[in-house]
């Protein structure tokens, strides 16, 4: 999952997250009652985005460690309308 092994530990928590919001949603009840349309745009920024707010918010990363990816999934097929 990726780029983590099956049974390898997953020590970033925002993949982390994403696993769990892929394959164990029940954990997460809040997330389980959203629709669709708002769980596919969250696992979205989570999972493909790969988008630390953290960050984002309190300015840690220079733009181009911030932006690369999003930059690169709003240019290719990965970004849908949906």
């Amino acid at each position: 999952y990726m780029g983590y092994q099956e049974g390898e530990i997953i020590r970033d928590h925002d993949v982390a997250l994403s696993y769990v919001l892929t394959y164990y949603e029940e954990c997460i009840p809040s997330f389980q009652g959203l629709p669709d349309a708002a769980k596919k745009a969250i696992l979205f920024t989570q999972s493909k985005l790969q988008f630390n707010h953290g960050w984002f918010v309190q300015a840690e990363a220079p733009p181009g460690a911030m932006l690369s990816t999003f930059k690169r999934v709003l240019g290719s097929n990965e970004a849908s309308s949906d």
